[in-house]
């Protein structure tokens, strides 16, 4: 059976996961060089981000995404809702998608990154391109106190790129926390302080598995049952963005390409002699 390999709607938490299990799908990939395990083994949080690269109506770039903490115990949070863009965009139809990994590294910077105010990367936060390859630790003085800040990975069309995100603000989606778990919470809360439990069946676990697999140094080749199932939580996905939709206070849609053509084809101005 063909699977649909579109992304569902990314403004609510369920597209938001489904998209954090693809980016990860992809990092434990045999066919890229791996991120180091022992940047997934002490950091101290991960965020999975869906980033389009925008060059009209507006400058930067704009996404959606979530932020798990790595707790002191070893185990993994429930993800929280981000906005990339500074109003929480939720995508772009018709652009092109990059999926990032981008591992947190010092608990100040999760501090900053899960506040209730906007963080601008470059600013309050550094964004740095990330070293590869699983084993690579060693060469990097990877250890519990050896690194701070934060490193960026970036997945496009299922292979290492890169992305510029100086200067993109980013933004924790609160109401989005609260229409999935069903409750008021702060992000800082969801991450540590255990106020909310995770819905079964929503990736949520598949996350936690995967993240376990980077940490390990191991890699990962989906099999037809995790790609069914994939698939029909895609449909689960979609139909939750729609559902959504009219209480989404947060979100702009864009159609990528048809803003590009209105650029082409709109006249220029005349200077005035």
């Amino acid at each position: 059976m063909k699977k649909n390999s579109e992304r569902p709607d990314r403004t609510t938490m369920e597209g938001m996961i489904w998209n954090a299990n693809h980016v990860l799908d992809q990092a434990l990939s045999p066919d890229t060089p791996g991120i180091p395990r022992g940047m997934i083994k002490y950091c101290k949080g991960i965020i999975l981000l869906s980033v389009v690269e925008a060059g009209f109506v507006f400058s930067g770039n704009v996404g959606t995404g979530v932020v798990i903490a790595h707790k002191h115990d070893g185990t993994w949070s429930p993800p929280s809702a981000l906005g990339l863009g500074g109003i929480g965009f939720g995508f772009m139809v018709g652009a092109e998608v990059k999926d990032l990994v981008i591992c947190v590294m010092d608990d100040t910077t999760l501090d900053t990154l899960s506040g209730e105010h906007q963080v601008k990367i470059g600013g309050q936060i550094s964004a740095t391109i990330g070293p590869v390859g699983r084993e690579a630790e060693a060469a990097f003085n990877l250890s519990e106190n050896g690194v701070g800040g934060t490193y960026t990975y970036t997945f496009s069309r299922g292979i290492f790129g890169g992305i510029s995100l100086e200067s993109a603000i980013m933004n924790v989606r609160s109401k989005e926390n609260e229409r999935f778990y069903g409750k008021s919470a702060k992000a800082k809360d969801i991450l540590w302080e255990n106020v909310v439990e995770s819905p079964k069946g929503k990736g949520i676990e598949e996350l936690h598995h995967k993240l376990e697999l980077l940490r390990e140094g191991k890699v990962r080749i989906p099999t037809p049952a995790d790609l069914e199932k994939k698939d029909s939580m895609r449909v689960e996905a979609e139909q939750a963005g729609i559902a959504a939709k009219a209480s989404q206070t947060d979100v702009v849609k864009v159609n990528a390409k048809e803003e590009a053509a209105k650029e082409k084809i709109e006249p220029k101005k005349k200077l005035e002699p």
